[in-house]
């Protein structure tokens, strides 16, 4: 059965006004970086790559854990992962893609295409990404190392990519079956579990209704099993699971 596993390189304090769209209070907030393992039998798949030692200083963040041993407390090591799949292409998803030298990811059309155009046009939304892994983007295609989908698809037996633009064009979702029941790892579509109790997206959103819809769509997708539903970035996540290593848990 398939198990899924929550990774955490580092936590960070951030503004709230920054992530509950126009909340007036000038209070701060702790907010964790994730990536995860869904382990299939026929092999792990990694989502998201998180962002390496140097992004992490160059970001100002600081107490990093090495994402290799992060992997290893769920028995993956980075050179034999195959599939990685990509919610989307800000820094702290992508900026890292260089630790699985033999992956394919699995990335959006449309977030490819956001990240051609207006993404790293302007610097509204530039800003949240490292433009140097935004250029290998073409280089890995070429290569065949990016497979493009496009809307919702599965991925593996019981392991189901939902598309759910709003915060990117391009961000998707994963949903795993489990022993414990469905986990749904929302990632950006909610950062905090209080977006998603508000209805309040982060302030770095494309488009604020597209948001608000894919909260909604993520919700009902996780409300057989709402313990299971993962948010992007809260601290809360690895309060709620039992720790496998430093900075790692079991969610299903």
């Amino acid at each position: 059965m398939n198990q899924v596993f929550v990774l955490s390189p580092v936590e960070k304090t951030v503004p709230r006004s920054q992530f509950l769209y126009r909340d007036p209070s000038a209070s701060n907030l702790r907010m964790a970086y994730y990536f995860w393992v869904a382990l299939a039998d026929d092999g792990p798949i990694v989502v998201d790559c998180s962002f390496g030692a140097e992004e992490a200083k160059r970001r100002n963040v600081d107490g990093y854990r090495d994402r290799r041993a992060l992997l290893r407390a769920c028995g993956v090591v980075p050179e034999d992962v195959k599939t990685v799949f990509m919610t989307h292409l800000h820094y702290d998803h992508w900026a890292g893609h260089d630790l699985f030298p033999n992956a394919t990811f699995f990335i959006q059309q449309k977030e490819i295409a956001f990240w051609r155009g207006p993404g790293r046009a302007y610097p509204l939304f530039s800003a949240s990404a490292n433009l140097d892994a935004i250029d290998a983007v073409e280089p890995l295609l070429r290569a065949g190392r990016i497979k493009v989908v496009d809307g919702d698809w599965q991925v593996r037996a019981g392991i189901h990519a939902h598309l759910m633009p709003g915060h990117t064009p391009g961000l998707q979702i994963l949903r795993v079956e489990t022993a414990r029941g469905t986990v749904v790892i929302a990632n950006d579509t909610f950062h905090f579990y209080e977006n998603l109790a508000l209805r309040k997206p982060v302030q770095v959103t494309v488009d604020m209704l597209e948001a608000v819809r894919s909260m909604e769509a993520v919700e009902k997708l996780g409300a057989k099993n709402p313990e299971l539903l993962l948010a992007g970035h809260d601290p809360l996540v690895m309060d709620r699971f039992q720790a496998v290593a430093p900075g790692v848990v079991r969610a299903g």
